[in-house]
């Protein structure tokens, strides 16, 4: 059962993922219609899976409303007194279980759970610009600022307005496209001084006081979950050189001390991340098999796979010569020749042996092309 421990929808990320890669064989149809029932209700009261709480007002209105003050149904938390965040978590969910219908086709639940995916509108306030929580009635509530809003767990507007990879350029198009987009997520990630020091904005500019002090905050937190994928928005902008900036400033932080792991591990998140990200590729749309690319930090990583779900058994990425001078990607090259996108699906990736980088000291119009960027699920 889910344990019920955070807000939001965290079951349906798990299974849609672990579908994807193929990790349900006989037993995809169980699992999907139990995530479908998962979806389209909310558990009875003595149920220990408590999922969707806040479903029913979910269905019936687009969001999740938040009621201050509400008991908590779940262990720790309250999908109503996140109304913000749960929203788009379930919003995000319903894209992933959409993609698991439309591949063991249940054509007519794929289009309906995609159009439930757009629910992440219903939370966006444009005389602010950003997500805002709303009450049971509807209206907007809590304070205007967008590093002060109610209704996120553990996180603020600033930091969620980005968990949207299941429709980034309908996001950028909220918020004035991609020229507006880019004007904010520079001010998010504080680029100017990041390129100025970039180990100094992660520890002075986005990672200041108590690491578990998530809340009035209008930058970047690379040590909770919420803004993990955050960077590789740059790729949606044209802009993948500044995904790889902001990667690998945020990998300053892990060192090979006491005090090394960023954050809450939780469960070997932030340290997959980290492993992850130093190789270069990164799952940047939870629930289907999409991977960011960005510059690996090795000269070359050699990996063994299981060949139960990766044929060649084996995969190579180079980058020879990467480092924090030469950190930028000029080309990328696989078995079958040069690479423009900025992204790599999982069926892609494990027919390939080598996944080859060329790097240099500034950024190129690599990955810049408009079809480049990771697209909308559908």
């Amino acid at each position: 059962v889910e344990t019920n421990i955070m807000t939001g929808d965290p079951v349906t990320p798990f299974l849609t993922t672990a579908f994807h890669l193929g990790l349900l064989k006989g037993f995809e149809d169980r699992a999907y219609e139990a995530l479908r029932k998962n979806a389209d209700g909310v558990p009875p009261t003595a149920f220990p899976g408590v999922g969707r709480e806040a479903n029913t007002e979910y269905l019936a209105h687009g969001f999740a409303p938040y009621v201050k003050g509400r008991p908590y149904a779940k262990v720790g938390d309250s999908d109503y007194h996140f109304g913000a965040s749960a929203t788009l978590e379930y919003a995000l969910s319903d894209a992933m279980l959409a993609q698991m219908a439309r591949a063991l086709g249940h054509h007519g639940d794929a289009a309906r759970f995609a159009a439930r995916s757009r629910n992440y509108r219903n939370l966006f306030d444009p005389t602010t610009g950003f997500f805002r929580a709303r009450d049971a009635s509807g209206a907007f509530t809590g304070s205007a600022d967008p590093a002060r809003g109610t209704g996120f767990h553990e996180g603020t507007a600033w930091q969620y307005q980005w968990l949207v990879p299941q429709d980034l350029p309908g996001m950028i198009g909220l918020i004035g496209g991609k020229a507006a987009a880019e004007r904010r997520l520079d001010t998010f990630f504080a680029y100017d001084r990041l390129l100025a020091d970039p180990e100094l904005t992660a520890r002075q500019v986005w990672v200041h006081g108590d690491p578990y002090d998530y809340y009035n905050a209008d930058k970047y937190n690379p040590q909770n979950e919420p803004d993990l994928i955050a960077p590789y928005t740059y790729l949606a902008t044209g802009q993948p050189w500044k995904t790889t900036d902001v990667v690998h400033a945020a990998l300053t932080l892990f060192t090979d001390t006491p005090t090394g792991m960023t954050g809450n591990d939780d469960l070997g998140t932030m340290s997959a991340w980290n492993v992850l990200t130093s190789i270069g590729v990164f799952p940047v749309q939870p629930g289907y098999d999409t991977w960011g690319l960005s510059t690996p930090v090795f000269d070359r990583v050699d990996l063994a796979l299981d060949r139960r779900y990766w044929p060649t058994g084996a995969l190579t990425v180079t980058a020879p010569g990467t480092s924090a001078a030469d950190r930028y990607i000029q080309s990328v090259r696989t078995d079958r020749g040069t690479h423009e996108r900025t992204y790599l699906t999982t069926r892609a990736l494990r027919s390939l042996r080598t996944l080859a980088f060329t790097v240099g000291p500034r950024p190129s119009g690599w990955g810049t092309a408009p079809d480049a960027a990771p697209p909308a699920l559908k």
